[in-house]
Formats: structure tokens, C-alpha cells, sequence
């Protein structure tokens, strides 16, 4: 561009302008390319983390089971029992007849033994057999049902109740079981309301109430296979919707189940029944201290805490005292 002097001035002249050059149509038009970007790992550790973090409930769950599941193979008597219709008075599980030997030490003999002396009406003798059984590791809810009816028709309400209670924890939906207890409470002598989950936790929380520990830890392992089943599909696919939305599903039954194993194992609820005809509840741990109050034979307590040779128990109207642990038959319950 050219410029023009004038006086006192300058001025550009337009014709003087460059020409602007066109490209040739043999360039290519400079159009900015954008950097080929590398494949980004941090996407894939997300997904990693995400898998690992979710998974962690399963493993909890996992580990456990897996005991639970090796003490449930290794216990139970030698002999399997059937169960009764419970009417008016209870009647064994199971009934055998005796084999020689007496008191056989072969865990099917001691069971078809003790079912004989019940029905024998040798009920001493039958509970003596029960329970050495247990001592022996065999424990089931048929085995606790049996020695129950047999505490029931030896006069022993107390123990037949916290029997009944421990057997109901592992068949808890055996109707036989929860009419002997029935009509076991109906023979107490205190008006007091055993401790028991409200209807409406029963509903809500159907899965733990209404399995037993050894079917929870069944389910436990069931839904570990199929979430690790899934947990591998969903690293090749993990854009499906489907997919996504089972393994969700899967990981919220896992947490409830778990949950409630653990509410099982490490959390149970304790239950004192009464074994005596009548004991005092004390206001302190010393067989010296006040009397409050009185309880009898089958009333069941909720135990609030332990000393030595003593347990602080609380009344459904929130009363608190104790008693003599060795007057006492500690039952688990529910988590």
C-alpha cells in the first residue's frame, strides 16, 4: 500500500493496495486437526474402583457364611426326626425303637433311645439322653423340640419354654414348635409379655425373622455365586442397562441378607427364662441386697446385662433388677 504526501497530511490510495493471492486448488485449506488423544486408564480405574467397592459387601457376606455353613454340615443328631402334630400335650419328633446296649454312644442310638424313653414316660431319662447330645455338639431344632416335650411332661416349665425358644430359632416357621411354646406360656403364672419383635418389624423385615441362620447363610451363599457370576459378565458389558440394574439388585439383597447373618451371629438378642418355681429380682448384684420383686417358673426376660453369676434384667414396663444367673436359662434370639 501506497501513501500519498499532502501538505499537512497523507492519504492512502486504493489502487495501490496488494492484490490478496487465492490459493491454488492443488493446497489443501489449513484447517486445525485435533490431537489424536491416547486411550485414557482413568476411566478404567473408575471402573475397577467401582467394581472393587461394591464387591466388598459380597466378600463380608462371604466370609461370613462360610462358617456358619461348616458348623451347620458338622452339627445335627445321627438319627433325623419327623415332626408332630401338636395338640393338647407335645409328643416326641420322632419315635424308635430301642436297641440294645442302653445308652449307646453312637449319636443315632442315643436318639432313637431317648425317643423311646419318652415314650416310655420315662421323661428323666429321656432329657438326660437329649441333652447329652447336645453336650456333644448335635443341635438342631428337632433335637431342642424333643427335649422341650420331654422337660414339658417332666413339670419343667422353665427349661421347656427356653427349649422351645432355641428350637424356634432354628425352625422358626414350624408349626409345631410355635404351638407347644404357645400352649407352654399359657401354663405361666406372671403376667408378663415375653420379649418379642412387633408385627410390624416381622413384616417389614420378613427375610430375618422368618429364615432361619443356616437358610440365611444358605441365601448368603447362593447370592455371592450369582452376584460374582455377574460381577464378571459386567466387565465385558458394562454399558448394559440390564445388567446394570441385576447387579444393583443383587448387591441390596446381598447387604439385607448379610446384614441380618451378622444381626444372627454377632448381635442376638438374649432371653432369660425363668427355671425355678420362684426367684427374688435384686436391686444390686448381691444375694444381700433389696428385693423388688418376685418372678416364677417360664416367664421370660429380656437380659440388659452381665456380671459374674448375675444377669440385669428389664420387664416390658421397663422395670430393671437382678437375678441369680444359675436360676436362669439364657436363650438367643433374633438379631
Amino acid at each position: 500500500m501506497r501513501r500519498l504526501a499532502g501538505p499537512g497530511r497523507h492519504f492512502e490510495c486504493p489502487l495501490a493496495r496488494t492484490p490478496r493471492r487465492t490459493p491454488s486448488i492443488l493446497e489443501s485449506p489449513s484447517i486445525p486437526v485435533p490431537p489424536v488423544s491416547k486411550p485414557s486408564r482413568r476411566r478404567a480405574t473408575n471402573r475397577a474402583e467401582q467394581h472393587g467397592l461394591a464387591a466388598l459387601p459380597a466378600l463380608v457376606a462371604l466370609v461370613l457364611a462360610l462358617p456358619v455353613a461348616a458348623h451347620d454340615r458338622a452339627t445335627g443328631p445321627g438319627a433325623a426326626a419327623q415332626a408332630p402334630t401338636a395338640e393338647t400335650a407335645p409328643a416326641p419328633a420322632a419315635v424308635g425303637s430301642e436297641p440294645a446296649g442302653g445308652d449307646a454312644l453312637d449319636p443315632g442310638e442315643l436318639f432313637v433311645n431317648a425317643n423311646a424313653a419318652y415314650e416310655a414316660a420315662d421323661h428323666e431319662k429321656a432329657i438326660r439322653l437329649y441333652s447329652r447330645l447336645l453336650e456333644e455338639g448335635f443341635e438342631n431344632g428337632r433335637l431342642l423340640y424333643n427335649l422341650g416335650n420331654a422337660y414339658l411332661r417332666n413339670g419343667e416349665l422353665g427349661s421347656a419354654i427356653a427349649c422351645y425358644r432355641a428350637s424356634r430359632r432354628l425352625l422358626p416357621r414350624d408349626q409345631d414348635v410355635r404351638a407347644n411354646l404357645a400352649f407352654a406360656r399359657k401354663s405361666t403364672k406372671d403376667a408378663i409379655s415375653p420379649p418379642e419383635p412387633s408385627a410390624l418389624l416381622s413384616t417389614l423385615f420378613f427375610w430375618h425373622y422368618g429364615l432361619s441362620p443356616s437358610e440365611l447363610t444358605t441365601t448368603v451363599l447362593l447370592l455371592n455365586v450369582l452376584f460374582w457370576g455377574l460381577w464378571t459378565v459386567r466387565i465385558f458389558r458394562w454399558d448394559s442397562e440390564l445388567l446394570r440394574w441385576l447387579f444393583i439388585l443383587l448387591l441390596v439383597l446381598l447387604v439385607a441378607t448379610g446384614a441380618s447373618l451378622v444381626g444372627h451371629r454377632l448381635f442376638p438378642t438374649q432371653v432369660a427364662v425363668i427355671l425355678p418355681q420362684q426367684i427374688g429380682v435384686h436391686t444390686a448384684p448381691d444375694p444381700d441386697s433389696v428385693v423388688r420383686f418376685k418372678l416364677h417358673a417360664g416367664t421370660e426376660v429380656e437380659v440388659e446385662d452381665r456380671r459374674v453369676g448375675w444377669l440385669r434384667i428389664r420387664l416390658p414396663d421397663g422395670q430393671q433388677g437382678w437375678i441369680d444367673a444359675a436360676r436362669a436359662e439364657v436363650v438367643k434370639g433374633q438379631g
